[in-house]
């Protein structure tokens, strides 16, 4: 009478094991689930964090480029404003005209007379303007495009001054104005003859506008 208990125990016994080992493996599985949803969830975010760094360097860049030609606009309209000024453009001629012999100070402000400071205000122009070439906060085209007859001719003519100034200091009198001048003489070389803007752009158009 024994045995059918005892078979009964251990057949009860075996389920229980049954239970438990199923319930092992369940909390492995859940376990295994929740590390490979842990797995995707991390995948997604790197290339979501991928695809966001990506999308702001874009973003970035035309931002960028927008800056740069919204500076290159006002650096232009900055440097047509040069024109516009009477005393400006009179010492500009005056400097085109200046005899080559003028070599110091003295014989500079007795040939100009009142008017030397606004040509010394020229020259101290195109000193700026060099330096800020260099350093590329102003572009060297539009300075060539606008200047660059004017710049070579004054700088040939104020060489004796300016050779003076230096002898007499040193030589960082007018030292971008001269770096300047050899920039615009080493590329005009370099290009093919220049034409006269009329006849070099006779065929330009002006752009469409879009309807609104």
């Amino acid at each position: 009478m024994t045995r059918p208990t005892a078979c009964y125990i251990s057949s009860k016994y075996q389920g229980v094991n049954d239970i438990a080992k199923a319930t092992r493996n369940t909390k492995c599985l859940e376990k295994l689930g929740s590390s490979m949803d842990l797995d995707t969830a991390a995948s997604y975010a790197e290339i979501i964090g991928l695809v966001t760094i990506l999308g702001a360097a874009i973003y970035s860049w035309f931002q960028i480029r927008e800056m740069k030609a919204s500076r290159d606009s006002a650096a232009a309209l900055i440097l047509s404003e040069h024109f516009h000024r009477p005393n400006w453009v009179a010492g500009v001629v005056e400097l085109v005209y200046q005899p080559k012999d003028i070599d110091s100070l003295e014989k500079f402000k007795e040939y100009h007379g009142e008017q030397w400071p606004d040509l010394m205000a020229v020259m101290t122009t195109w000193e700026s303007m060099g330096a800020l070439v260099h350093r590329g906060d102003l572009d060297f085209h539009l300075v060539y495009d606008m200047y660059s007859g004017l710049i070579l001719s004054t700088h040939e003519n104020c060489q004796p001054l300016i050779q003076g100034e230096r002898d007499r200091f040193d030589n960082t009198r007018f030292e971008w104005f001269t770096w300047l001048a050899d920039r615009i003489k080493e590329f005009k070389d370099s290009q093919r003859a220049p034409v006269a803007a009329y006849l070099e752009h006779q065929d330009w158009k002006p752009p469409v506008l879009n309807p609104e």
